[in-house]
This record gives C-alpha cells, sequence and structure tokens, in this order.
C-alpha cells in the first residue's frame, strides 16, 4: 500500500509540474481551439493554416521543421531540427561534428558564430592535431583524449579512431578484436582497465582480460583496506581527496585534489574562497605567510554581485574590467561545481566577447594573485565585434578606461525576448538547453549574488523539472549528470523490489523458527519480544 502510495505521489507531481506551453492559448495562437490537435498544431502565417508541431517538410524547406517563435507566441518558424545547423554550401540542415557531407573528406561539419537573428550556420573544419600520439580529437569541446579511455562517451563506450579519419575519435562498443580485452559480455558494455568498469564489488578494478579483481603489486593497491581502487577518484579517502600516486611514491594514497587545502577540524579538504567548512556567511581563507599556510573561515568580503582578487585587489562588480588586464573583465569562476564546492567567491579575469561554447582555459584566464588558481599569462582577447543598432541603443557594452567599473545600464537582453544575459555577457534562450549539458535547461540564477545593477539577472544551467543531478560514479572531478525521471522511478522500482524480497525471506525463517518451538509452548508460532 505504502509502494502505490508513493507511485501516487510521483505521478502527481510530474502531472503538477505540466504547464501549458504559451502557444496552447487560442487568443495567441488560432490553432489551439482546433478539436483535432490543440497545442499540438502551430499557426503559419503565410498561407494562415495550422500545421503540426515538430513537422519536418512543406510549409518548411526539406530538412527543417515547424517550431514556435519565442519572439511571437502564436506563429511559427522554421528550425534546423536539435544537433543540426544550415550549411552555407547547400543551404541544408546538416548534423554537428559529423564527418564528410558536406564537408571534404577528412574535415567535419562544426557550429558557426551566433548570429542576431539567433539562426547558427555551421563551417567546415580540419582536426587539430593532438599533441600525443596515443590521442584523438574530439570536435565537440576541441580537445583531445587518450585513445582505449572512456573521455567524452557515454558509459559503456570507449574512445577509438574514426573509421574516416584516424585523427578523430569515435565513440564504440564491440566485440571486435580492437576491443576485445575492454569488452564486458555480460552487459555488452566496453571499460577502460584498473577502473572501477563493470565491477560492482568496491575495491575490486577491471583488469585486462576482461576480470574484476585486485592484486597487492599493482599502485591501486591500499594497504590500510587490502583493496584496489581507480587511480584518481575518491577511493577510500576523505571528501575533498583524491586517491594518486605520489611524484615519488609506488603506490597511490589520499593527497587533497589540485586546487583543495585540508581542513584539519574534520580531515577533508575543501577549495578556498568557497564556504567549505565554514558558517553560513563566511568563507574559507587561505593565505601564506612567513611562518607557513594560515587556514581558517572569516567573513566574505564582498557584498552581492561582486567577487573577490586577493592580494590586496579588492572586490570587483562582474562585467567590469576591475584588476583585469585590459580587454578582460571580471568573471565567475567557470571551474567550480557550485552544487558540490558551493559557490566561489573568487574571481576570475576572462575574454567578454569569446563565443560560449568555447570558454574553457584556452579562452580564458585567473588573475595572477593566488596560487590557488591557474594563469594563462598568453591569453588575448579578440577585439569586440561592432555594435548593433540594438546595442548602441541600450547604451553600448562595458566602456573602458576610467568607466571600466560601470555596467551597462540595462539588461543587455531586454531587447531578445525570452533570452538571459550569460557569463559572457552573450544572450542565451530560456528554458532551452543552450550551452548545457543533456538534461539540463537555461534557467534564471536566482542565487545570492546575482542580481545585477537593475535587478536583472544572469543565466545558469541546472537539471530540468523531473530530473536529478547525480554524480558520475568514479569521476575524479566529481561530475554530475542530471538523470531522466525513468532511471530514477526504475532505481526506485527495483529498490522496493528488493525490499519485498528480503522481507518475504525474514518473515518466512521466522515463522520457521517459531513453528519448530511450537512444542515447547512458545504462543503457537508467534515470537513475542
Amino acid at each position: 500500500m505504502l509502494f502505490l502510495n508513493c507511485l501516487a505521489c510521483l505521478a502527481a507531481t510530474v502531472m503538477g509540474a505540466v504547464l501549458p506551453p504559451p502557444w496552447a492559448d487560442p487568443s495567441q495562437n488560432p490553432c489551439a481551439a482546433e478539436p483535432s490537435g490543440g497545442w499540438q498544431l502551430l499557426f503559419w502565417p503565410e498561407d494562415k493554416k495550422c500545421y503540426r508541431i515538430f513537422q519536418r517538410g512543406y510549409p518548411c524547406p526539406e530538412t527543417m521543421e515547424l517550431v514556435p517563435r519565442p519572439d511571437r507566441k502564436g506563429s511559427a518558424e522554421c528550425a534546423c531540427p536539435p544537433g543540426s545547423v544550415r550549411s552555407p554550401r547547400d543551404s541544408r540542415c546538416h548534423q554537428l561534428f559529423r564527418l564528410g557531407d558536406p564537408c571534404d573528406d577528412g574535415q567535419y561539419f562544426a557550429p558557426g558564430p551566433e548570429r542576431e537573428d539567433r539562426e547558427r550556420w555551421g563551417t567546415c573544419e580540419d582536426p587539430s592535431p593532438c599533441a600525443e600520439k596515443n590521442e584523438l580529437f574530439w570536435p565537440k569541446d576541441k580537445r583531445c583524449y587518450r585513445k582505449y579511455t572512456k573521455g567524452p562517451c557515454t558509459e559503456g563506450h570507449l574512445l577509438v579512431s574514426s573509421a574516416y579519419n584516424d585523427l578523430i575519435g569515435d565513440c564504440k562498443c564491440e566485440n571486435v578484436p580492437e576491443l576485445s580485452t575492454y569488452y564486458w559480455a555480460s552487459t555488452g558494455t566496453c571499460h577502460e582497465h584498473y577502473t572501477m568498469g563493470p565491477c560492482q564489488e568496491r575495491g575490486g578494478i577491471f583488469l585486462p582480460g576482461g576480470q574484476c579483481g585486485c592484486d597487492p603489486s599493482l599502485p591501486h593497491f591500499h594497504n590500510g583496506t587490502g583493496k584496489c581502487y581507480q587511480l584518481g577518484g575518491i577511493g577510500p579517502c576523505s571528501p575533498g581527496h583524491q586517491f594518486l600516486v605520489p611524484p615519488a611514491g609506488s603506490k597511490a594514497e589520499c593527497m587533497c585534489k589540485e586546487g583543495y587545502i585540508k581542513w584539519f577540524g574534520d580531515g577533508a579538504c575543501y577549495r578556498p574562497y568557497t564556504r567549505g567548512p565554514c558558517a553560513a556567511g563566511n568563507m574559507y581563507s587561505v593565505n601564506t605567510t612567513a611562518t607557513g599556510m594560515a587556514v581558517g573561515c572569516v567573513d566574505v568580503p564582498c557584498t552581492a554581485g561582486k567577487l573577490y582578487f586577493p592580494g590586496g585587489k579588492g572586490c570587483h562588480r562582474v562585467g567590469t574590467q576591475g584588476p583585469c588586464p585590459a580587454g578582460q573583465i571580471v568573471m565567475f569562476q567557470d571551474t567550480v561545481k557550485t552544487s558540490i564546492e558551493g559557490v566561489s567567491y573568487l574571481g576570475m579575469c576572462g575574454c567578454a566577447n569569446a563565443d560560449a561554447a568555447q570558454q574553457t582555459s584556452a579562452a580564458r584566464s585567473f588573475y595572477a594573485s593566488s596560487p590557488y588558481v591557474a594563469v594563462d599569462p598568453a591569453l588575448t582577447c579578440k577585439p569586440p565585434p561592432p555594435q548593433t543598432a540594438a546595442a548602441r541603443k541600450l547604451g553600448g557594452s562595458v566602456a573602458a578606461g576610467k568607466h571600466a567599473d560601470v555596467m551597462p545600464p540595462q539588461d543587455p537582453c531586454s531587447h531578445r525576448r525570452g533570452t538571459i544575459a550569460w557569463n559572457d555577457l552573450s544572450c542565451k534562450q530560456l528554458y532551452m538547453q543552450g550551452p548545457c549539458d543533456p538534461g539540463e535547461w537555461v534557467v534564471p540564477d536566482r542565487g545570492k549574488g546575482t542580481r545585477r545593477g537593475r535587478g536583472w539577472k544572469m543565466g545558469k544551467c541546472e537539471c530540468r523539472p523531473g530530473f536529478t543531478a547525480v554524480l558520475v560514479p568514479g569521476d575524479a572531478n566529481n561530475a554530475t549528470v542530471c538523470q531522466p525521471p525513468t532511471v530514477t522511478l526504475a532505481k526506485f522500482l527495483n529498490m522496493s523490489d528488493e525490499f519485498n524480497r528480503n522481507t518475504t525471506k525474514t518473515t518466512a525463517v521466522i515463522i520457521t523458527a517459531d513453528d519448530n518451538n511450537d512444542d515447547n509452548g512458545n504462543n503457537n508460532g508467534v515470537r513475542t519480544r
């Protein structure tokens, strides 16, 4: 009965969270009143007829689909399906990051710069050669990953050379000679050696030859527990640690993660300038002094909307030049996972006009005043693009020189309905995936310190309704993914089923034991306590 009630509550929650889309209003979309389709129909102004939403082809071009316009609720527009953009070579939609057509042999189709009309076109690019011989190029993030590792692949797949270009990676798992030692037959998945892989029992790792086990001769062996753990993960360590082999050692041990400092109060490691082990309103402070390292909790030094720069540089508002080099602005740290580590009060410098899809360590720099953050001294920012008429009407971009600490007078995305400012001051469509990971969408960041000069907010990535943020097992950086509700429900059903089986077994054991004592007058088979 309890199980059924839980399912009913879950269903009610899901049903209660569903809201009709804007185009379901007949006053905005005449087709919403049609008995045959309702909100699944969209109004096409050119012929004043109704067409099914996401319909591919007529009235759109062959490779495009019909979608609602975000700025005009009742009408529709033609757009490429998710994951594809148009090519200037044939004006057709093509899947992004694919090799070959519409590009030349060996090239891949990449997204071009975002345009003012919100439509993106693709470009053909050559893969960048990787520095290491056993690495492969991954077009989606333009990074290199080691061959036969999980890399950017989904769980159960490994990175191998593409059949079209041996410099580019492709995610696969097949029981073929190339992957035979990585293949786990019972699940049909592939896993890296010396990781947890498919091994269910804690303390065992996936060994060459396709078996789970542990050997004391391995560097993965932990003497204290007598078990093996994946290198780079948390292993048997306290929070904030990684299980790693020290530079001069041969066996892995617990070490603070890079950029973390140990707090001896609880033995865990925390990132400086976050709340860490401190009380609300305080941050974890680390300062190097003449006599050593001073670690402790101090009051958060900055007011809302400003970030801290150590070394006497003070607090500076996000989006201004602050203490940054010419052409760079103050930004939030993009390496901090706020859902795990908490909000970071430490600022960083980066390029204001860099494409949000490429805002990585190659496109940003931290201010060189803290030993706990990386610095890219070679960082150069591209000159800002010419201002559009809308931008000039808003008062222009962030000023330089003596006006560098003045925020834009208005929300830079106010002229684009349904969008919100991103951390690089570009505009992103609300409640769409945009720059976020699968299962996430862009939402307003209503957290402390995110409100801007005139009340407007920045955007952030958040799990969609019904999705749950979970840690990726064995990930060295404590990465999270948004788990769909079907997975969560499946886990709940499995737990309930296992609980019911265990309860049945326990009941059977108790009754059997009591039945054996019936002849001795033990309450007719009912055990009392």
